[in-house]
């Protein structure tokens, strides 16, 4: 028996995207915030939401690409 639990709740899911995505988040934020500089939070928050999707919805597409 292996001890790798299957659970896929909402939790685990939104976990797992945070997980993938937080390059993004990280990179996104540094380009939003020396980009923008006269409102620096707001690009930074702006650059970090797109750069999380972005390094997301790219993981997801090319993960099925080259899982194929």
């Amino acid at each position: 028996m292996s001890g790798i639990s299957s659970n896929s709740g909402l939790f685990n899911t939104a976990l797992a995207a945070l997980l993938v995505g937080s390059p993004g988040i990280v990179i996104g934020g540094l380009i939003g915030a020396v980009a923008w500089r006269s409102h620096r939070i707001g690009g930074a928050a702006l650059g970090a939401i797109l750069g999380f999707v972005l390094c997301l919805f790219g993981w997801l597409y090319f993960g099925d690409v080259v899982m194929k």
